[in-house]
C-alpha cells in the first residue's frame, strides 16, 4: 500500500525525487546515439525522458525526417562534446522494453537543450503530437 501511495504521489507531482543526484558518470565512447531521444549504453537501450524528437526510421513526412536527422546529429554532437556525461536511470520501461533515463551533458539535462534548440518537444508520456501537421 505504501509503495502504491508513493508511486501515486510521484506520478502526481506531489513528491519529487532528485534524479540528478542519482546520475552516474559514463564514458562518452560507450554511448551510441540511435536517434534524437534514444541511446544505447553498453548494449542496453534507453529512451531519454522529458522530451520527444521526430522519427527518423518511420517518418510520416519529409519535414519529420529532416528534423529527426538534425536532432540525432545534435545529440551525437552533445555526447561527443567532451563535456561530462551523466545518466540517471529511471524506474520502469517503455512500451518497446527500453529502459528510461535522463541524460546530462555538462550537468545540463539534454531534454532542456533539445527543446530550447527547437529539435524536440516536452513529453511526459501518453499520446504524442505529430510532426507533420
Amino acid at each position: 500500500m505504501i509503495v502504491v501511495l508513493a508511486a501515486g504521489l510521484i506520478a502526481g507531482g506531489w513528491l519529487s525525487i532528485d534524479t540528478k543526484s542519482a546520475a552516474e558518470t559514463v564514458n562518452p565512447r560507450s554511448v551510441y546515439v540511435i536517434d534524437g531521444d534514444t541511446i544505447d549504453l553498453n548494449g542496453q537501450r534507453f529512451r531519454l525522458v522529458g522530451f520527444d524528437t521526430p522519427e527518423v526510421y518511420s517518418p510520416r513526412c519529409d519535414y519529420e525526417k529532416a528534423l529527426g536527422d538534425e536532432a540525432t546529429r545534435r545529440l551525437r554532437e552533445l555526447v561527443a562534446s567532451g563535456e561530462l556525461i551523466e545518466l540517471a536511470i529511471q524506474p520502469g520501461k517503455d512500451r518497446y522494453d527500453r529502459g528510461l533515463a535522463r541524460l546530462y551533458v555538462g550537468r545540463e539535462d539534454v531534454a532542456e537543450t533539445m527543446i530550447s534548440e527547437g529539435l524536440a518537444r516536452p513529453y511526459r508520456g501518453g499520446k504524442r503530437k505529430g510532426w507533420c501537421e
